[in-house]
């Protein structure tokens, strides 16, 4: 069957996001504005990226009736906070990275609820967590060393530049159907 790597959609993103931050980043617009349009786009952003995961994983376990949580405030005022700052210090590698966590944590999260959900519902989805480079010992006990169908849920979490692969899996991802995926709003 096929395994879903929602890592690939941050690739997708990222480049749009630099350029939005560099707009929103205008030295001539007030801080206490550009503060505020950080976190608009923060809380946009995550929101899409959390959505898109969480509703693939949701048609893929078979729980598209699910209700999505969605992002935690906190995580998009603390992303808008650090990208302002890092604005005005200049740390624009350092923003790099703190965007691919965002990007990275958001869709775990996403992966994560439907997960719980699918396991709630009686479904059997599975979970497979591999490293990617050189990493630390936390993540080393998180590897699963194969498909797991009843993991921790810490198996979601992540840290920062965390790049472990989060792979998941579900009755039609097992099936060969998830390319079939179908948008909510073209679902009869």
């Amino acid at each position: 069957g096929v395994s879903m790597d929602y890592s690939s959609l941050g690739d997708t993103v990222r480049a749009k996001i630099k350029k939005l931050i560099e707009l929103i980043s205008n030295p001539e617009v007030e801080p206490d504005t550009r503060r505020l349009n950080m976190e608009v786009l923060f809380r946009e952003l995550g929101g899409a990226i959390y959505n898109k995961i969480f509703d693939m994983n949701a048609f893929d376990f078979d729980i598209t009736d699910a209700k999505p949580q969605g992002i935690d405030d906190d995580m998009y005022y603390g992303m808008a906070k650090r990208a302002s700052d890092a604005v005005s210090t200049g740390g624009k590698a350092l923003l790099d990275q703190q965007i691919d966590t965002f990007i990275a944590v958001t869709i775990a999260k996403a992966q994560g609820d439907a997960y719980q959900i699918a396991m709630q519902t009686a479904k059997r989805p599975q979970i497979k967590r591999e490293l990617v480079s050189e990493t630390c010992n936390w993540c080393k006990d998180k590897v699963t060393h194969g498909w797991v169908s009843d993991p921790d849920s810490s198996l979601f979490s992540r840290h920062r530049d965390c790049d472990c692969r989060i792979l998941t899996r579900g009755y039609r991802s097992r099936n060969g159907l998830l390319k079939n995926y179908v948008k909510p709003k073209d679902r009869s």
